[in-house]
């Protein structure tokens, strides 16, 4: 980041913290983002979902779901599969970054084929997840 930049955002800063702010405490602040947004995360950078999907068993869901997800350029990062009894249940997470339709797009492709497999499918942008499921 540009030094004018950074300066920017230190005084941009100040101004929504009011006169109580002091200049150091917020360098520090922005120094500590700034190291944080740069580290590697566990997973490669960019958007990320959460996909699940379930129904009765059959054969050629998990083909017919990864293929639509190849299709639009989406990298699954990690998936749990299971069948209980005869029902099949899924969960991935899904990098998003390079994806070439929309994610409304994908959603509605992935819903088309979830109908035609006579499963349940849905597409949770990861924010959205954690915001609904985390204390």
């Amino acid at each position: 980041m540009p030094e004018s930049s950074l300066e920017h955002l230190v005084d941009r800063i100040l101004q929504i913290l009011g006169p109580e702010a002091q200049s150091e405490q917020v360098e520090e602040l922005v120094a500590a983002c700034l190291e944080y947004a740069r580290k590697p995360s566990e997973f490669p950078s960019g958007e990320r979902v959460i996909i699940t999907a379930f129904g009765c068993d059959r054969p050629g869901i998990l083909a017919n779901l990864t293929r639509i997800l190849f299709e639009a350029g989406v990298n699954i990062l990690d998936v749990s599969q299971k069948i209980l009894q005869e029902y099949f249940t899924l969960i991935m997470i899904a990098d998003i970054s390079r994806m070439q339709p929309s994610l409304k797009e994908l959603q509605e492709r992935l819903t088309r084929v979830g109908e035609q497999l006579g499963i349940r499918v849905y597409v949770q942008h990861e924010e959205l997840f954690n915001a609904m499921f985390r204390p």
